[in-house]
């Protein structure tokens, strides 16, 4: 992507990945960043959306008060069980009388609160079994028989669905993909506790905020502007298309004002829906 928008642009580009808590630290230092306009990035929303939710320690930005330039993609999002588990629909996960066992790269990620809200929306018993490393490390375990089932994006996991390494239950999110048709969508199975639909909306708003390029509050916005503008012409390049379908990246762009208020509808949840969200994340930390 660099190349195209380092041509749209006409800027110079100097490309930092920033690593670290899951992401928070690359998200501060944009949000503390001179808002001059030389300072962009991409973040991960639903992992940026959850911790700001949740009153992550060390989250020092306000995801409503960024300036929002672009949303770039928001994948559907699969449940996927293992060829070795005795679970591979959602109906006998739903229906199951022994856990089933569910695995997350740590209690912060975006895995572990899908898995715990879904379960907790449509009365699935699960064990939630975290401390790995990484997502490819919680696919291995399934793999192998030791977990029963994950959640994870389409373009991560669906390779070992079509080879039967993995059998998709149950999908959510907003996009249309022919070869997942048939699975069921989450918005569409019975919960089984009052909130239920309110809790699912969490899950569904953190998907739907994808991942985005955000600027710092307070950018002049003529400058913005520019950015924003760069960027589409970047997206709607043909080359660049060409490489993300080779690459099997989905672009589902959003413009910056309407990612913003993709972003801020998922931050305005009611003070009993929070405490209801911090009550179940603390059930299943409690396990751990």
């Amino acid at each position: 992507m660099a190349p195209f928008f380092k041509k749209y642009a006409g800027a110079t580009l100097i490309i930092k990945n920033v690593p670290g808590a899951g992401s928070l630290i690359g998200t501060n230092k944009i949000y503390i960043s001179e808002p001059n306009g030389l300072t962009i990035g991409i973040i991960n929303g639903p992992g940026s959306m959850q911790a700001q939710l949740t009153d992550v320690k060390g989250v020092k930005y306000d995801l409503a008060k960024f300036t929002w330039l672009a949303r770039l993609t928001a994948e559907q999002r699969l449940i996927v069980a293992g060829a070795k588990s005795k679970f591979k629909s959602i109906e006998a996960m739903m229906n199951a009388t022994t856990p089933v066992k569910f695995g997350a790269p740590g209690l912060g990620s975006s895995n572990f609160y899908e898995a715990i809200l879904i379960a907790e929306a449509l009365g699935i018993k699960i064990d939630m079994i975290t401390g790995y490393e990484t997502s490819n490390e919680v696919a291995i375990a399934i793999l192998r028989g030791e977990l029963d089932a994950a959640t994870g994006s389409y373009s991560s996991v669906i390779s070992a669905v079509q080879n039967g390494d993995m059998v998709a239950v149950a999908q959510y999110g907003d996009l249309k993909m022919p070869d997942i048709a048939k699975v069921p969508h989450v918005a569409n199975l019975p919960v089984k506790r009052k909130d239920g639909k309110d809790l699912l909306s969490i899950v569904f708003a953190l998907n739907d905020v994808g991942r985005a390029i955000v600027a710092p509050p307070g950018v002049p916005p003529d400058r913005a502007k520019f950015l924003e503008d760069a960027l589409k012409k970047t997206l709607d390049d043909p080359n660049f298309r060409k490489i993300a379908e080779k690459q099997q990246m989905e672009i589902v762009y959003l413009p910056g004002a309407k990612a913003k208020q993709v972003a801020q509808k998922g931050l305005a949840i009611s003070p009993a829906l929070k405490k209801e969200l911090l009550e179940v994340a603390s059930k299943y930390q409690k396990r751990q």
